[in-house]
Formats: structure tokens, sequence, C-alpha cells
């Protein structure tokens, strides 16, 4: 049933139908003036739209279904959420009360959002009430935008799962195999402010500054009381005093129980906003911020098949956890991996060799291996030379250093396990003040290096420098896509758990968009 025309809606359509029947248009200012072309130079008001206003949701979604484009990604979203399994977020709900907003149709407002640089729920909520697109996937409902930040919030479990169900869809489509696949990190910032990052001592000196404020406010507070009985008149001054001795009070209690973790965790530093972001480094920046490093596994493709925000700054450990969770989200085994030099260790080589996967994964010295800047330092431990049969190294001035034993390092973190190496020629050598400080030179070879030789003789060949080179535009321009074109630099979520679903949401909308440019349409869902 239409609903009848508000005041304001009548005299807009009675103007617009002005300017359509106006008897001066571009036509016949022409004729009047009498010129050769009397073509009009606008297009003409449609007068078919003033029914719309009174049209009922099902009627004006049918007009907006006639308006978007068959390929477009509005489209594909809608048909992957209606395929996906919520029954762990409907379950959630109750019957009693206000009916709730379908968990697919919020789904589809977030993935979309999400894929196409909006992810703020008051811009989404706005986006619900003027534009198209918004109103076809949430079925010209308008969610509040708390309903919105609640519903993300709330679902952190089950946007994971939606990740992965996504990615097993895609490989159901046959779109990607797993075979290869390319990993990476970038680091995002945290939602906190870099000044609220403090050691122990910090917080302390903080938390005696606040204190002298909370006594400094109550006395205050005793002296209006005081006067106040005088005068019994009622001081305006009470009330912003009160809310300024509460605010100190909440500020006093983060910073106690902000002390309290660090001393429960063992940590050196920690952030009073978000307690599990940590400093890093950005790239080539020199600013250093609370972070997360937000770790990736590409197909050849270039759809992501894994995502995790980790709170370690380095890529040193992330290797693995990656791989497995590849193998784990597309139930398939990874056969070929590429990642940069922050990967390269003797543990990540030692865990290929075990699984049999053919890496491409340069060490933190490639670089100077493969320009030779060790053979520049003719004492370098690289160019001494390895006799096997004698079990046995010759250095560059031909004296032997024979094995002496097994020397193992062990901290809380790492274990190295090095055979040492001893000169025995070095007293009657003149260099040697070249080669040592000690008595004798002595060479600790860390017991996988001939994984790490292995690595870079393959990583020096054309076959593996061109499948290594393969990665900079596989996986980075995803990056520079989430970073610089949409605008994802900082996170709007606080805490790992969240700033994990929020990444996989950024995952989820570029492989969205990517299975739109792979060709897969609404109707092959």
């Amino acid at each position: 049933m239409k609903q009848p025309l508000t005041t304001r809606q009548q005299t807009l359509f009675s103007s617009s139908a002005m300017l359509v029947n106006r008897p001066d248009n571009d036509a016949s200012l022409a004729k009047e003036k009498g010129d050769i072309n009397h073509m009009n130079k606008f297009k003409p008001f449609h007068k078919f739209q003033l029914p719309l206003v009174g049209l009922s949701p099902e009627a004006f979604l049918d007009y907006i279904e006639s308006v978007i484009p068959a390929d477009h990604l509005c489209r594909l979203v809608k048909e992957v959420v209606f395929s996906l399994d919520t029954e762990s977020i409907e379950a959630k709900y109750s019957f009693k009360g206000q009916n709730s907003y379908h968990p697919k149709l919020m789904l589809s407002l977030l993935f979309y959002g999400y894929a196409t640089g909006t992810r703020s729920s008051r811009k989404l909520e706005e986006k619900c009430l003027s534009d198209h697109i918004y109103i076809y996937l949430m079925q010209c409902y308008a969610p509040d935008y708390r309903t919105v930040s609640d519903f993300r919030k709330n679902n952190l479990e089950e946007i994971r799962s939606c990740f992965v169900e996504i990615i097993r869809l895609i490989n159901k489509l046959g779109i990607t195999q797993v075979g290869k696949i390319y990993i990476d990190g970038t680091k995002i910032r945290a939602n906190a402010s870099a000044k609220r990052s403090k050691d122990e001592e910090g917080f302390n000196k903080w938390l005696s500054v606040i204190t002298e404020e909370v006594v400094a406010l109550l006395k205050e507070a005793e002296l209006i009381d005081e006067k106040e009985d005088r005068t019994f008149t009622v001081n305006e001054e009470q009330e912003s005093l009160k809310k300024k001795l509460s605010n100190r009070e909440h500020l006093k209690g983060e910073i106690e129980a902000a002390l309290a973790q660090m001393k429960e965790e063992d940590k050196k530093k920690t952030n009073l906003t978000d307690g599990d972001a940590h400093h890093m480094k950005a790239g080539g920046s020199k600013d250093i911020r609370p972070s997360y490093n937000c770790q990736s596994a590409v197909t050849e493709e270039g759809v992501i098949i894994a995502a995790e925000a980790v709170i370690e700054a380095t890529d040193h450990n992330q290797l693995q956890p990656m791989i497995e969770q590849s193998e784990s989200n597309s139930t398939g085994g990874v056969k070929e991996v590429s990642a940069d030099c922050g990967y390269g260790n003797y543990e990540t080589y030692e865990y290929l060799e075990e699984k049999g996967i053919d890496g491409y994964v340069p060490d933190l010295q490639f670089q100077q291996y493969k320009k030779g800047k060790f053979k520049e330092d003719r004492y370098h431990y690289s160019n001494f030379e390895y006799n096997e049969s004698t079990n046995s190294y010759t250095c560059p001035e031909g004296k032997c250093l024979k094995y002496w034993k097994i020397r193992t390092n062990k901290t809380r973190k790492r274990q190295w396990n090095h055979k040492v190496y001893k000169g025995v020629e070095c007293d009657a050598c003149t260099k040697r003040s070249l080669c040592t400080r000690s008595k004798a030179r002595e060479l600790l070879i860390d017991m996988r290096e001939p994984l790490l030789q292995e690595m870079r003789n393959k990583l020096t060949n054309k076959e593996g420098e061109a499948k290594y080179f393969k990665r900079q535009y596989t996986i980075e321009p995803i990056f520079g896509h989430l970073k610089f074109n949409l605008g994802y630099r900082s996170f709007l979520l606080r805490g790992l758990e969240k700033v994990n679903a929020e990444f996989q949401l950024m995952c989820i909308g570029w492989n969205l968009k990517k299975m739109l440019k792979m060709g897969i349409k609404a109707a092959m869902i």
C-alpha cells in the first residue's frame, strides 16, 4: 500500500513537474530565437520517478534490482553470503523481544563495506539510508551504527569461520589451487596512541600524578560543600568537579590494572589503550607506533588463503603457522612456498626439509652473499674451504682447522647447536692478527649449515630467481591495495582477537573482489 506524500515531498515533486512541463525549455527557446538546431541540450526529467516515493519496500527493491548491473560486486556478495552457514550466529538470538536483523544481511553489509573501503559503523549506517547498493543488500532495513558495531565485535569466531568457508568455496569453484603459496606480512597501526605506551616506571610516575590530582579534587569538593552549607546555595562547579573526579578515578583504575597485567605476563612495556599492541617499525618508516604484524598467505592466482595478526614485530617465526593455516583452511597440501628474507633462518629451512616443501626463502645475509661482499672480507667464515673426507676446514692462508667439539647455546626461545672447528697452526701464522684476536681461530658452524647453502644455491640460479621474483607482484600488491587504495592503515577495533577478525574482514573483501575479477558470477554460486 502506498504511503501518502508529505508536504515537503509534494512541494518537491510539484516543482519537478513544473520544470519538466515548462514551455521555456531549450527547444522552445531555440524556436523563439530562430535557431536552426532545435535539439535539447539536457536530458529530460523522468516523470516515472514521481511514484517511487510511495512504493512498498518490495516494489522499491524490484526497482533497484533493475538498476544494478548484472555483474556488480553486490550481487556476488549477496549470493556468497547466502551460501554460508550462519546457524551458529542465528543461535545467539532469542525469540523474545523485537525481531533482529538477519545475520546474512549484516554479513553482506560488512563484507561489501570492507571490500569497498567503508568499515566505520556510522558510515555504514549512513550508507544504508542513502546508497542504493547498501539498501539492496540490507533489503531496505536501516540498522543503527551500534547494531552494526555490536554485530561485528560479538561474532569474532563466526567471521573467522566465514573467511574459511569462502576460501573453500573458491577452491570448489576451481579458481585456485593451494600447491604454490606466497607469504608476507605488513604492519598496520593499532587503535592506540604511542603516548600511552609506558614501562613500569612510567606508569608509576603517571599514577602518582593522578593520585595527587584526585586528592586535590577531593579537597576542592569539600570546600565547595562547606560554602554551600554556609550560603544555602548550589554551586554550578560541583557537577563539573564530579566529572573530573570520575575521569581521574577511572584512569587510575586503568593504570593499576595495566601494572598488574605487566607483572602477571612479565611484560616490560604495554599500552594503556590496547594492551595487546606492540611497538613496531613499519617498513622504511622511522615512525615506531603500537601496531600489529599482519601475516598473509596467497595462492598463485592472488587469493588469500591464510590471514593472522600477530604481536611479534619480526617475521622470524611466522612461516610455519602460515603454511599450517593454509593447509587447514583449504584442505590441500602446500608443495612450494616463497617468502622474503624476514622468514629465512635455520628453523625455517629445517621445517621445509622435514615437510618436503620446495622453499624459496633467502636469509638476511643473502644479498651480501649474492653481491660477493663476503669475498671482500678475506677471513669471513664463508671463505674457509670445507674438506668432507677429513671433516676439517682450510683457511685462506692454507692452515688447517680441525673439528673440536659441539657447542650448544640455549636461550628461553631458541637453541643453537654448533660444530666448533679450531685452528692448529695459528701460532706460526703471520696473518693471525687479521683473522682473530684469540690464540687460535675458531669456526662455529651450525649443524644445519648445509640447508642454508642449499637454499642460497637454489636462489642464485635462473629458475630460483624467477620463482622468488614472482612473489613481489603476487602478494605485495594486496597490501598496497588494502593500505593505500582502501585506506586501511590502522585498525578500528582493539585487542588481538578483535583485530584478527577485522583483518580477516579485509581479506574477505579482497577475495570477493578477486572472485569477481576472475569471472565468477552470482549465478555460479
